[in-house]
């Protein structure tokens, strides 16, 4: 399974936290890739349907191009300015700071409402959830992601957006020093 990465980036204003240049360039890529070759196949005469399963998988990497979930927290203006959707159409929120209690860093067992539950490398697997909390007792979710495949990035960006912003923020635990990697995890 393909997971977008996203990536911190310290700017005049604050710091972003978007889809990482490495997916969209990869997918735009993959989407020229596929455009090349349906049109040389479509130029030799080749019919689209014959060729559907390329088509399906142009739309697909299209779509992963165009994809936008943005998070830039602006401490000029003193705001949380949101973007998730396609190219230009997609959901905009603009949160003042004042109206953010804090950020936060919850770590859970997906498959599992046990809170002591222990991940296994099968079904219950290691989650965590990146969060802002407002104060009206709303919240708006950043990021989910497995513990294994952050590798610490999660950590390392919450902690650099509550440092750059001023936000407080909210860890329930430690990241999980004890990872038992084996020869099977190795990829």
């Amino acid at each position: 399974m393909t997971e977008v990465r996203h990536t911190t980036k310290k700017t005049r204003d604050g710091i972003s936290y978007t889809v990482s240049l490495a997916f969209t360039l990869a997918c735009w890529t993959l989407t020229l890739f596929l455009l090349w070759g349906l049109a040389l196949n479509a130029g030799e005469g080749v019919p689209l349907l014959s060729m559907w399963h390329l088509v399906l998988l142009f739309l697909f990497s299209l779509l992963g191009a165009i994809f936008r979930d943005s998070w830039v927290f602006d401490r000029e203006r003193g705001q949380v300015r949101s973007f998730y959707g396609f190219g230009p159409f997609g959901k905009r929120e603009v949160t003042p700071f004042s109206e953010v209690s804090h950020l936060s860093l919850d770590h859970f067992v997906r498959g599992s409402t046990d809170k002591d539950a222990k991940p296994t490398k099968r079904k219950f697997r290691a989650m965590m959830v990146f969060s802002l909390h407002l104060t009206d007792g709303s919240s708006r979710v950043i990021e989910i992601t497995a513990e294994k495949s952050s590798a610490g990035r999660t950590e390392a960006a919450v902690q650099a957006i509550a440092a750059v912003s001023g936000l407080p923020l909210s860890v329930d635990r430690p990241r999980d020093m004890d990872i038992h990697v084996g020869l099977r995890d190795l990829d």
